[in-house]
């Protein structure tokens, strides 16, 4: 494995700058069909989250990953998703019912030159632009007009360390990656174009725009589910990702309307277009859907089912 020590007297901190009842619409299995309470569920929804992931394979996966262990330049290594090392870990036993405000500092570089930072958080997005003969990543943000510079201390295909050359530091924050990246760019949940439903619209949109909007945030989370189980992901968790649905194991649910967060608010140009695609997802929550039979894991199931409701998106009206 190449690991990559790049050091200087100026390495310069990653400035990680309806209805009021729960629907449970879907059961794998007749013994789902048992009531049981959110807290239940999320608690073997953790409980498996582990095991799934572990025991998924599927044929051809590695045919749809770069795999950046023999990656010959630095721009190469740098394209994929990297996390603040202290915060690896943080996202374990976190439910979307979490009280805690947890800092998540990630960060993507798509190989196109696009990049999208803290998508569980507040998310920045924009262009990057690599220097080799610096060994600098510098950051040009669209969505808050600015920018960063980042001089690379160490770079290997799962290490990443940093120091910020615009602010007076000798603190290095090291990320840690997987080591591979889709193929296709569009593959991937946390590439750009599979994000912007989140940026807030600077204008009130019609409903064809808002269905459209709400189209796409079923979107990104097939696509997650896909990472999950192409990358083989060690661990599964919704915290931080706007949505107005719950995933559970085997089970998911549309939330109450006083359980929606400010970040799927956010979303939208203001609360009442936000509750007119709450609407949308609720009716989308309502049809019936085929869970897969056999042997496939709850990841499997749900994400059978997600590809179900977002082909059924567009009946709505």
């Amino acid at each position: 494995m190449k690991i990559y020590h790049l050091f200087y007297c100026n390495i310069l901190n990653l400035r990680l700058k309806n209805n009021s009842v729960t629907k449970r619409i879907f059961t794998a299995t007749i013994l789902l069909a048992t009531f049981f309470s959110c807290n239940d569920a999320e608690k073997k929804s953790d409980d498996n989250n582990a095991e799934a992931v572990k025991n998924t394979t599927e044929k051809g996966h590695s045919d749809r990953l770069v795999y950046l262990d023999t990656a010959r330049n630095l721009y190469n290594l740098l394209c994929q998703d990297w996390v603040s090392e202290d915060d690896a870990d943080a996202l374990e036993g976190m439910t979307e019912d979490s009280k805690f405000e947890i800092p998540y500092r990630s960060i993507f570089f798509a190989p196109n030159g696009t990049f999208v930072k803290n998508p569980r958080n507040a998310m920045d997005y924009g262009n990057w632009v690599y220097d080799d003969a610096a060994k600098t990543i510098t950051l040009n943000y669209t969505s808050i007009n600015g920018k960063d510079i980042y001089k690379i201390a160490e770079l290997g295909p799962d290490n990443l360390k940093l120091k910020n050359t615009l602010i007076n530091t000798t603190t290095i924050l090291p990320f840690v990656g997987s080591g591979k990246r889709f193929k296709d760019i569009n593959e991937d949940p946390f590439y750009i174009e599979n994000n912007r439903w989140r940026i807030k619209p600077s204008k009130k949109e019609t409903d064809a725009e808002i269905h459209q909007r709400l189209k796409d945030n079923i979107h990104f989370f097939v696509l997650y589910y896909k990472a999950v189980l192409v990358k083989e992901e060690k661990n599964v968790s919704f915290w931080g990702l706007p949505s107005c649905i719950k995933f559970f194991s085997k089970a998911i649910f549309i939330k109450k309307p006083e359980e929606l967060k400010e970040n799927w608010i956010r979303c939208f140009y203001n609360k009442e277009q936000a509750m007119q695609a709450y609407a949308l997802a609720d009716k989308l929550l309502e049809q019936k859907y085929t869970w897969p039979k056999g042997d496939k894991n709850w990841i499997e199931q749900n994400l059978a089912v997600l590809e179900q409701m977002y082909k059924k998106v567009d009946e709505l009206r």
